[in-house]
């Protein structure tokens, strides 16, 4: 994600079993998780801003994601690289607390990728449009998900009437505060009841959230409390009307902010109308002409359920480059 002016994107079968191999490292598991025919990792992990907000760490010259991940109230490091048409996910853990945990695992790294979600429809439709000539063969088309819900509502509040710098900062500061440490001293993403132990005026003041503060303490506060159910706010039965309408429902979330959600969800077919989204169409197709909404969502009536990643792969194809910050491999 850029930014967010008021905030700023079916796999069929089931999800393959974890399969656990000893490492030569004494405390070290690796274990394997299949993927879809047309899934890229690289393409995924950089297909917008998440990838460079804590606590994710990528080393492009490794093609290696790490992060911390809470698996079974334990953080644990993980580093997640993609061979052979899986991806290899080696854990500063033993074998066995991986396997006990191998559902949750599973589950998390499922959202992250977005395995569930089939993307051939999208690259299909790109075959046809010169500007996304480019979307098949750098196999762009999934977008990295936080392990959790929580975790991407958090982030997209954190995106809210600022700039990506501070974005990047407010991420930081939040999950050094309240997140659970690894040995290595890594910091996994914090869950909704490491965030609520603190009042909304602490986090504002150490983690610089100023009024988003209240936004993501009310958040985690109301998941502890029972009074916000993200489960059953993110049933995928619902039509993707309804979902929308369950986002908006979110403290801290707009409709900038829920069309996102929805993307995260793999449903890209409602393209929420903002400052960034009129502005880039007007740009990129109007001469900077001032011109209706209608009409610029107009452009995009050609791509049916993918409305919002056709937009978002024109858009993020114009910008990635200079969100990146020369030492990002090494952060």
């Amino acid at each position: 994600m850029v930014r967010q002016r008021s905030a700023k994107p079916p796999f069929a079968g089931s999800i393959p079993a974890v399969a656990s191999i000893p490492s030569p490292a004494s405390l070290s598991t690796v274990t394997t998780l299949s993927t879809p025919a047309n899934f890229h990792f690289g393409s995924t992990v950089v297909s917008h801003g998440w990838y460079l907000l804590a606590p994710f760490r990528w080393v492009r010259a490794e093609q290696t994601l790490h992060r911390p991940l809470v698996l079974g109230g334990k953080p644990v490091d993980l580093a997640i690289s993609f061979a052979e048409g899986e991806l290899r996910i080696e854990g500063a853990t033993d074998a066995k607390y991986i396997e006990k945990n191998g559902a949750e695992l599973r589950r998390k790294l499922s959202r992250m990728f977005q395995l569930g979600i089939d993307t051939s429809e999208f690259v299909t439709l790109s075959r046809s449009s010169q500007p996304h000539a480019w979307v098949e063969t750098s196999g762009f088309g999934r977008l990295l998900c936080g392990a959790t819900l929580f975790e991407d509502v958090v982030k997209i509040i954190a995106t809210t009437n600022t700039m990506w710098k501070q974005t990047v900062r407010m991420t930081e500061l939040l999950v050094g505060k309240c997140g659970r440490r690894t040995k290595s001293g890594r910091v996994a993403f914090p869950e909704p009841a490491d965030v609520a132990r603190f009042s909304a005026e602490e986090l504002q003041e150490d983690c610089r959230l100023g009024y988003r503060a209240k936004s993501i303490h009310t958040l985690a506060s109301g998941i502890v409390s029972g009074a916000i159910d993200l489960g059953a706010m993110s049933d995928p039965l619902q039509s993707t009307e309804e979902l929308f309408a369950s986002y908006r429902e979110l403290p801290g979330i707009g409709p900038y902010g829920a069309a996102h959600l929805l993307a995260m969800d793999g449903r890209h077919d409602f393209i929420a109308v903002d400052t960034e989204f009129r502005r880039f169409v007007r740009e990129r197709y109007h001469g900077d002409r001032a011109v209706s909404d209608r009409t610029m969502l107009r452009r995009y009536a050609k791509w049916g359920r993918w409305k919002y990643l056709a937009y978002w792969s024109e858009l993020w194809e114009s910008v990635a480059a200079g969100l990146e910050p020369p030492d990002a491999d090494s952060r």
